[in-house]
């Protein structure tokens, strides 16, 4: 039979992979695939339904006027019969738009939580907890997004605007301007994200020792009381429970994930 609900599809997926390697190989086998990041320009097979994309997504900062006479008329059926011609609404456009929403919520997680992070879990106020912290609630949004159509693509487009974010970062927030440190930080924060989801997955297939383990190792660096890492295991079961009960229509076009409210965007009216 089937699995009834959206998340345990995606499980399912995450299972059978798991299962079909040893686990002597697990890691470098997850390493190896579908979804890279454009950071690090990796080449894709014409039969891959991503290729590497550049962070051309509209700026977070771009408010939308609450009356915009492009949404409705004949302006705004020309704007939408442009933007159609222009590749638009085509998969990849979709997906970068999305998963732009999805990804600002992530990286706002720890911004707008921090006691919540810092005083309640204990975790130090530094770019590695910022790091982890929005891995975790990307790699909450990826089990989501694999129970959706093309979810594919919008797996990758969400984990380029992690890695293009993590350099921006590093080079104007942290004023890292050389080349050669950035590209060591960024391949060890590629080695932590892989190395993470696989771990997570595991603890969503399995039980909550395994996802309390992978959430101390992950988040926790190898410290933190069992009463802190227990409050997360709790945290990422709800927040997991609560996509799964979203319509593929609702969590696809919503704008307010994990208590936050994405940052409004302009662009083209209509569906």
């Amino acid at each position: 039979m089937a699995p009834s609900s959206i998340l345990a599809r995606s499980g399912l997926q995450a299972v059978r992979s798991v299962a079909r390697t040893p686990s002597s190989k697990l890691l470098s086998t997850y390493a190896t695939r579908t979804f890279t990041t454009s950071w690090i320009h990796s080449s894709q097979s014409s039969s891959s339904p991503v290729a590497p994309t550049s962070p051309s997504s509209p700026s977070s900062k771009d408010q939308r006027p609450s009356t915009d006479p492009s949404s409705t008329g004949v302006y705004g059926s020309l704007i939408r019969g442009l933007a159609k011609i222009t590749g638009h609404y085509t998969v990849s456009q979709t997906a970068m738009r999305s998963t732009h929403n999805f990804y600002e919520i992530c990286a706002l997680q720890l911004g707008e939580k921090r006691s919540f992070w810092i005083d309640t879990c204990g975790l130090p106020d530094n770019f590695q907890t910022w790091f982890s912290v929005t891995h975790l609630h990307v790699w909450l949004l990826m089990v989501r997004i694999r129970a959706e159509k093309n979810g594919k693509v919008f797996q990758q487009q969400l984990v380029n605007h992690f890695f293009h974010d993590i350099e921006d970062r590093m080079r104007y927030n942290h004023k890292i301007s050389s080349q050669r440190i950035i590209n060591t930080y960024m391949h060890d924060f590629l080695a932590q994200f892989h190395g993470g989801v696989l771990a997570y997955d595991e603890g969503m297939c399995k039980d909550d020792p395994i996802m309390a383990a992978a959430l101390w190792r992950n988040l926790f660096t190898s410290s933190g009381s069992p009463a802190r890492i227990a409050t997360l295991v709790d945290y990422v079961r709800k927040e997991l429970q609560v996509l799964d009960n979203m319509s593929s229509e609702d969590f696809l076009e919503s704008r307010h994930l994990f208590g936050t409210q994405a940052p409004a965007l302009r662009g083209v009216p209509g569906n």
